[in-house]
């Protein structure tokens, strides 16, 4: 499933990218990468979406978070 389909809450992992190298790039230097444990801060229809990662708070756009492939984490 993509970022922008997950929910509040949510944990998931980073498992792709459908965007070209500049994208990919961009979100390697925020810290989302393939591997990485995600959890949806907040998310609206007009405002980007808040992710925190490894303790930290990353603001991206819905048009990013829509490149990102992710699963949901078993508890």
């Amino acid at each position: 499933m993509k970022l922008i389909e997950t929910s509040m809450d949510q944990q998931v992992t980073v498992k792709g990218f459908t965007g070209g190298s500049n994208l990919v790039s961009k979100l390697y230097k925020l810290g989302i990468k393939e591997g990485v444990s995600v959890k949806i801060k907040k998310k609206s229809n007009i405002c980007p979406i808040l992710l925190e990662i490894n303790g930290s708070t990353v603001a991206i756009g819905r048009g990013m978070a829509a490149k990102i492939i992710v699963e949901e984490e078993k508890e």
